[in-house]
């Protein structure tokens, strides 16, 4: 068994492609298919199911966790012998969110790049959002996550406080509310809305506020990119709540505060039963340095 037959397996495994996990870990996808398909002969059993879409299978969840162990534990075995030294080495995985409001993060990352160039950054984004990248922290399929969250703790996750805004209503000009200064949860309740997916830090704000004022809404429409949802505002499909930084400066749109204030927060995750290695531990540092609120920390 050689570690880049685990290497390949876990990011097919992860990624549920062949294609993607050969990407994943720069390799051909007849590399990673060959290393794969030598692991299975080695260990006398199938890993994945191979069809239309891949699975694996039982033999193969039961690898998952220790082919990540192996490789992490490898990881950490160079990292030590370079500390020695004085350098950080290592990969560390980095979930992503679609909005980040003020944070500059390719300019942290560059920085950080500078600081600790053996460091390699894997930049990924889930499908679920926020709660999917906190369920791959906890599952160990990420290391660190930038999310948003309604409350300051998350079971099994560490959280670090880092900035928050408000989020607005956004209609279209001609809405009877356009001309208030402000708007209440049960005067736009009826309205029709164009949401994030369920799991998306922002959903889980509005959803959670008019689950706690007693109100029921509609969502008729679910995108994760704020620039097309205001695009639909603006065509009059739907009205849209959207964290402050993200508001369109179309004229045809207004956007409004919220009251109660509805508030959208950034938080950095990471495993609080997994210690980080040195090359996650120093990204936290350039994070969290960096990335400072503007009030008091939380």
């Amino acid at each position: 068994m050689q570690p880049h037959q685990l290497q390949y397996f876990v990011a097919v495994a992860e990624t549920g492609s062949f294609t993607a996990g050969a990407q994943r870990a720069r390799v051909v996808q007849s590399a990673a298919s060959t290393a794969v398909r030598q692991l299975e002969r080695e260990l006398g059993c199938a890993l994945f199911t191979r069809g239309r879409r891949i699975a694996l299978t039982p033999e193969g969840e039961a690898l998952l966790p220790r082919a990540r162990d192996v490789l992490a534990a490898l990881d950490a075995a160079t990292a030590a012998v370079a500390a020695t030294r004085g350098v950080v080495t290592g990969t560390v995985t980095l979930g992503m969110m679609n909005h980040l409001a003020a944070f500059d993060l390719a300019g942290l990352l560059a920085s950080f790049r500078r600081k600790h160039p053996d460091v390699v950054v894997q930049v990924r984004q889930t499908a679920a959002g926020s709660r999917g990248s906190l369920e791959a922290v906890r599952r160990g399929d990420l290391d660190l996550a930038l999310v948003s969250t309604a409350t300051e703790t998350v079971p099994g996750v560490h959280l670090h406080y880092l900035d928050s805004e408000p989020i607005l209503f956004v209609c279209h000009e001609s809405n009877g509310l356009a001309g208030a200064e402000a708007v209440r949860l049960e005067q736009i309740a009826d309205e029709a809305f164009i949401d994030s997916p369920v799991g998306w830090g922002n959903r889980t704000v509005v959803d959670g506020a008019f689950a706690a004022a007693g109100l029921q809404r509609t969502v008729h429409t679910e995108t994760t990119d704020f620039v097309l949802g205001q695009a639909l505002v603006r065509e009059r499909l739907g009205v849209m709540c959207v964290p402050a930084s993200a508001v369109s400066t179309d004229p045809q749109l207004v956007a409004l505060a919220v009251e109660p204030a509805l508030i959208w927060t950034a938080r950095l995750g990471y495993s609080a039963s997994r210690p980080l290695s040195a090359a996650a531990a120093a990204l936290v540092g350039e994070l969290v340095g960096e990335l400072e609120p503007r009030g008091s920390a939380r």
